[in-house]
Order: structure tokens, then C-alpha cells, then sequence
């Protein structure tokens, strides 16, 4: 099934622009995050996430007034199956929180606020879950060191299935390219940086590479058929040859994650809102990064070897 009937586009011509483009939103996401730093979920940032459940089902409105009197800023959010009438509050500890039973105290304040203030819906159940300073962290780290290993390990796979660094590089900065871009607007909207999110982040990082990995294929093939033709052509072609399967992969797994973004509740949020910036940024990336360093190094590195072969002579 052909979505474009033999398409000829010059996706090559206009890579500088697009390239441009996004160093420059790119360097603007990394001096907002700069000034203004991310916000960190709970079990980065340390604190106390209490799951309540309610007799009925809740008015977070009530929950939420009744909850900012001991805790501002508390995330209040509907939990699971709304028939089960729970509701997730997050609360951040404080800095200097030494121990459990300083973090512990932010749960019972949050238990006495709603037995007070919502006694006509009366709390049947809940639970704690409490993340230390120390521990969150140590998260923090784990997860800069589990994207960078994961980066790398496909880094040195892609250059020895092409026989060639440059496509790994390329492959691995279009896939730090997404990252970046992601996190950037994840924390420009407002989005806790989460667990969730951070298995966004990793899947997209997958979802990217496997993106570029078809094309780069396409391209092997191309250039066993086609010796004498420059790189740039059959990079362009092979892009064209591939635009049917990408918009068809590619926006049927679109359609997937706009879906859980839409109606997935409010603790998927983060994690539907990464994959559907992710499949579209990644998509972009494939053809705007990927392809063109690949062209760019090839063309850098034969005006080299140019110079050198006339001297010779």
C-alpha cells in the first residue's frame, strides 16, 4: 500500500535548515532547564506518595483544598479504575528530611487533613510509599547511566552491522537528539520527571534507533546495486522508498500513544505525553539528523582524502 504514489522529495536540500533549527531549540530547552530546573517526581526528589481510598467516589476539588492546608503543592490525581474511588497524592519532603519518620509525618498529616476536612467521605484504605533523599538520587544516577549505557551499546552495534562508525554516531546523536528534546519540553509544559517517564524516554531511544536502522538498510541495499551514484542520491532515495512504511509504522503507533495520552488517567500522563512528542521527534530526527551527518561525514571525509590522492600522484 503506497500513502504517496512514488514520491521525489528533496529531503537532502533542506536539511541544513531543519538541522539549524533544532540546535537552536535545543540549546533553548537547555537554558530553560538551566534557570529553571525539573521537577523532579517523588522517587527522585524524595518524599512521601500516600494512596487513599474513599468510601465513594472523591471531589478531588474537596481532597485537594483539604490537602494544601498541610502539604502545598501536593500532586493530587485520580488512581487506577475510578469504581475503586482512590486518589494518589505526592508530597515532596523536605531537604534535610534525615529519616523515615520525618518523611512518615507527611503521611499522617495528610490522613488527619482528610479525616477533618472530608468526613462525609471517609478514607476506607491507604498505603505509603516513602522515597528518600538519598535514594532519589541514587535513581537520578541510575537512569542518566542505564540512557548513556543504552546509547552506547547501540552506538557500537550499528557501526559494525554497517561497517562504519559514522553510522552508529549518527544514529546515536539523532537518538540524543530526541532525549534532549523531550526532556526540554517536558520540563517547559510542567511534567514531573518520573519513573514512567523515564521508560518513555528509553523506549523512545529504542523506537528511534530501530526508525533509523530500517532506512540505513535501505540504503546498504541501494548501495550494492548502485556503486557508481553519490551517497547523497541514494540516501535521498532510500528515504523516499521508505516514506510509505515510516508514515504507515509511525502513525499507527501515533494513534496508539495519542490514545493512552487522551484517556490514559492522570498517572500516565507524563509517560503518553513522551511517547507522542517522542514518535514525532523521532520520525523527524531519522530524516533530518541521522541521514544528513551521514551524508555530511562522507562528503567531509572524501574532500580529505582528495587532496591527499592528488599529491600522491
Amino acid at each position: 500500500m503506497d500513502i504517496i504514489k512514488n514520491p521525489q522529495f528533496d529531503f537532502l536540500g533542506k536539511a541544513r535548515f531543519f538541522v539549524g533549527l533544532s540546535l537552536v531549540l535545543i540549546a533553548g530547552g537547555i537554558a530553560y532547564i538551566a534557570t529553571q530546573g525539573v521537577r523532579f517526581g517523588v522517587e527522585f526528589a524524595g518524599g512521601t506518595q500516600v494512596i487513599v481510598q474513599f468510601t465513594t467516589s472523591p471531589a478531588i476539588d474537596r481532597v485537594r483544598s483539604a490537602v494544601e492546608k498541610v502539604a502545598p503543592g501536593a500532586v493530587i490525581q485520580t488512581y487506577g479504575d475510578v469504581a475503586t474511588h482512590k486518589v494518589l497524592i505526592r508530597v515532596a519532603g523536605p531537604e534535610d528530611a534525615g529519616s523515615e519518620t520525618e518523611l512518615d509525618a507527611a503521611a499522617q498529616s495528610v490522613r488527619r487533613a482528610l479525616d477533618q476536612d472530608y468526613q462525609d467521605n471517609p478514607v476506607v484504605e491507604h498505603s505509603t510509599e516513602i522515597v528518600g533523599a538519598v535514594v532519589g538520587a541514587e535513581l537520578r544516577q541510575k537512569a542518566v547511566q542505564l540512557t548513556v549505557l543504552g546509547l552506547l551499546f547501540q552506538l557500537i552495534y550499528i557501526a559494525i552491522r554497517f561497517k562504519g562508525g559514522v553510522w552508529g554516531v549518527a544514529a546515536a546523536l539523532a537518538a540524543v537528539h530526541d532525549v534532549i528534546f523531550c526532556f526540554s519540553l517536558l520540563t517547559i509544559v510542567g511534567y514531573e520527571i518520573t519513573l514512567n517517564v523515564i521508560a518513555a524516554l528509553l523506549t523512545l531511544v529504542g523506537y528511534s534507533v530501530n526508525d533509523t536502522i530500517v532506512i540505513f538498510d535501505r540504503v546498504r541495499e541501494n548501495l550494492r546495486q548502485r556503486r557508481k551514484e553519490p551517497l547523497a542520491k541514494i540516501l535521498n532515495d532510500s528515504l523516499n522508498q521508505t516514506l510509505t512504511r515510516t508514515l504507515i509504522s509511525n502513525g499507527t503507533t501515533l494513534l496508539a500513544v495519542l490514545g493512552l495520552y487522551l484517556f490514559g488517567g492522570e498517572v500516565l500522563r507524563g509517560f503518553g505525553f513522551t511517547m507522542v512528542i517522542g514518535i514525532l521527534v523521532g520520525t523527524y530526527s531519522t530524516i533530518y539528523i541521522a541521514i544528513p551527518l551521514v551524508s555530511w561525514w562522507t562528503d567531509y571525509s572524501e574532500g580529505r582524502k582528495a587532496p591527499v590522492a592528488k599529491a600522491a600522484l
